[in-house]
């Protein structure tokens, strides 16, 4: 065998090896099987509960807010949850941790930026709901209940509607 086959053979078990570890990685977030955090810049918002970002001045992802839902574009309040999100990430630096993909191939993480959670913040300020169809966290529920107490946001509305409310109506 001479060098340049066996140089051949190592880069071919290289390559193969790297889609596996991809292949792998993907189906371990698309399932939810590991936790991952990333880095990067936000560059578009949305709506009030997803945005892209974009990694390494290369590629960009979208991103879904877990445990929130924020009121759609043409819903009351959609374009203001919005610019409040906006507001606080774009374009700055921001921190996602995340586990899976959802059915749309976003990235379904937990925002922060300057070590604060972006989605609680949304939610604390009465920016969006507590998601609680896919959602069990205590502290979103608490959250939830004290903006509303207050009427802070969209809770100053008398009958505020449920974004998922608002999608099955449309």
């Amino acid at each position: 065998m001479n060098i340049r086959n066996v140089w051949k053979s190592l880069l071919e078990r290289f390559f193969l090896v790297r889609h596996l570890i991809s292949f792998s990685f993907i189906i371990a977030c698309h399932y939810g099987l590991a936790q991952s955090t990333i880095h990067g810049k936000a560059i578009r918002i949305l709506d009030g509960d997803t945005f892209e970002i974009l990694l390494n001045q290369k590629t960009s992802y979208k991103v879904r807010l877990t445990d929130i839902d924020a009121p759609e574009k043409k819903q009351d309040f959609g374009y203001v949850a919005k610019q409040k999100l906006a507001s606080y990430i774009m374009g700055k630096e921001v921190k996602v941790i995340y586990d899976k993909l959802d059915r749309n191939k976003r990235i379904l993480g937990h925002v922060y930026y300057q070590h604060q959670s972006i989605n609680l913040r949304m939610v604390s300020e009465g920016f969006a709901w507590h998601f609680k169809k896919y959602s069990t966290a205590p502290r979103f529920a608490q959250a939830e209940q004290r903006v509303r107490q207050l009427k802070k946001g969209l809770w100053v509305q008398p009958h505020p509607i449920a974004p998922w409310d608002f999608r099955v109506r449309k």
